[in-house]
């Protein structure tokens, strides 16, 4: 299938009401929540075995989707311009939202998408040109984020849990309970533990490579999908001067504040 194709039958999916979809610009932390939700609501820390990208939207041939049972914790880093809206707001699925801030983000796709020898990854500093452009793969991520608040605004009634990495990472035993709430699972505070313990990040970096192969379109994909995953690693690649037009550029772009960004903890 071809990706207009693709595109055109994600905007005409037909959704489940008890469905989760997991939204989140690349980089952001997907695996994580995606990962914390299947365990919620299997109401037990057991990691599940399908890579997450078996159940995301643009990756995987929606004829596959349809054979799973429910609930169905979906994921995706498109935009909401391509995303089943009708059906979404119909069915009144539960959206789950991870952001992070900008900076970290550019960082970890540049090392993410050095793997594949992608254009603008000669240089961290090349990189992020690109990525202020909005010349990288999903686009800008400011308008991403702009599509998000949007939606949150037009639909205030729908259920949208918006979640940042950073308090993920700074509180994560309530962040889980907050979740927990969100998708009306009883979660008990021995659950929770467990939870955030199974998915620290040395752990799930190292159950990722037990889980099935994932193909795109009938190409296997061999990539490395965990870094860091620290706050504040951008201070390791921007110079001052650097940040400072970073921040400037971004901002020209958002059209919001609602999403506050916490650059280190």
């Amino acid at each position: 299938m071809t990706w207009t194709k693709q595109v055109k039958a994600i905007r005409e999916l037909e959704l489940r009401k008890d469905d989760i979809i997991v939204c989140a610009y690349p980089k952001s932390g997907t695996h994580w929540v995606w990962e914390v939700i299947s365990m919620l609501l299997a109401g037990q820390a057991v990691y599940e075995p399908r890579a997450k990208e078996l159940l995301m939207l643009e990756l995987t041939p929606l004829k596959k989707l349809d054979k799973l049972l429910s609930p169905r914790v979906l994921n995706t880093h498109l935009p909401f311009s391509m995303l089943p809206t009708a059906s979404m707001r119909a069915r009144r699925v539960k959206v789950v939202h991870v952001y992070r801030n900008p900076r970290d983000v550019m960082v970890s796709m540049y090392h993410h998408f050095r793997q594949f020898r992608m254009e603008n990854t000669e240089s961290v500093q090349s990189y992020c040109k690109a990525f202020l452009a909005g010349t990288v793969a999903y686009g800008h991520y400011a308008g991403y984020l702009n599509q998000m608040h949007h939606f949150t605004k037009v639909n205030s009634d729908l259920p949208v849990f918006h979640v940042s990495f950073e308090e993920m990472k700074l509180d994560p035993q309530s962040t889980v309970r907050r979740l927990a709430e969100h998708l009306e699972v009883q979660a008990s505070d021995t659950l929770i533990r467990e939870v955030v313990s199974a998915c620290a990040f040395n752990k799930m970096k190292k159950v990722d490579s037990t889980k099935e192969q994932v193909r795109f379109f009938g190409m296997e994909l061999d990539q490395k999908l965990y870094r860091k995953g620290e706050v504040g690693d951008w201070q390791n690649h921007l110079s001052e001067e650097e940040t400072a037009t970073f921040d400037t550029e971004f901002s020209k772009v958002l059209d919001n504040d609602h999403f506050q960004f916490r650059y280190t903890l």
